[in-house]
């Protein structure tokens, strides 16, 4: 988290620096033509023979998510100019966990981990959905979970180990080896906003004591500033590192990082 304060105008700054990267990715991800594969590289051979359930398909469905949730904290808090309590929180741990997933996809070296992770991320998707919209769609998620252990029985995998899926916090820690970010604590810390838990509520806020009418104490939260624009600049980077991985596995020579 932030070691130290930052004046406002520093963090204003840091959000209009925020704010043209989230529309510059906006724009990629309009683009058809842009994240593509070329021949001959390890995605396009991933893609090749994970078919119909490509990786590089699914890695860019959770890009596309990442993105949308970013420029949603850019257009509040940018535009509108607006400052909620946890709502930047609640888009940012989102972002970072579709980030999370991508890179616990795609970063493995070796082909049959890659390949193991996206078949079980559409059986979580599928599961999902049969238990939520199953009762509308019939039998059509179960029949496409059976599709996809078609897919893991011709590469060799374990059936079983695809047929479970995977728990939401699998693939936060699962991140671990393809970053030096903190995924785990940054998520916990965004989670702790998005599901109203006391501790990050009154822990990481400021607070102002007030007393009303009646005499009872009350407490008034308010966001701090530099907390609100930490999250946000995190997952930007998780994303960023997402996006250089999935260029080497795509072809493509890395974009350079970042300055720190």
């Amino acid at each position: 988290m932030p070691s130290h304060r930052h004046d406002d105008d520093e963090i204003r700054a840091k959000w209009l620096e925020y704010a043209a990267a989230v529309d510059r990715l906006a724009e990629r991800i309009r683009d058809p033509n842009d994240f593509g594969v070329l021949p001959g590289s390890s995605l396009a051979e991933d893609d090749k023979r994970l078919h119909p359930f490509e990786l590089s398909q699914a890695v860019r469905h959770l890009i596309n998510a990442a993105v949308d949730q970013l420029h949603g904290v850019k257009t509040l808090v940018v535009v509108a100019r607006t400052e909620h309590l946890a709502v930047g929180f609640t888009l940012a741990r989102a972002a970072i966990e579709n980030t999370a997933t991508a890179l616990w996809m795609l970063g493995p070296p070796r082909r049959d981990e890659r390949f193991e992770r996206v078949l079980r991320w559409h059986v979580r998707n599928y599961q999902d959905e049969d238990g939520t919209v199953g009762h509308l769609v019939g039998d059509a998620a179960r029949d496409n979970i059976q599709t996809v252990l078609s897919v893991a029985d011709s590469l060799g995998l374990e059936r079983e180990q695809v047929a479970r899926g995977y728990r939401i916090t699998t693939p936060i820690d699962g991140a671990k080896p393809f970053t030096n970010m903190d995924v785990r604590f940054e998520w916990s810390v965004a989670s702790g906003f998005a599901h109203g838990r006391p501790w990050a509520y009154q822990g990481l806020l400021k607070r102002t004591r007030l007393t009303v009418a009646n005499g009872h104490d009350l407490e008034e939260l308010m966001p701090r500033t530099e907390l609100s624009l930490w999250l946000p600049l995190q997952a930007l980077h998780l994303l960023g590192e997402l996006l250089r991985m999935r260029e080497l596995r795509a072809g493509y020579m890395p974009s350079a990082p970042p300055p720190p």
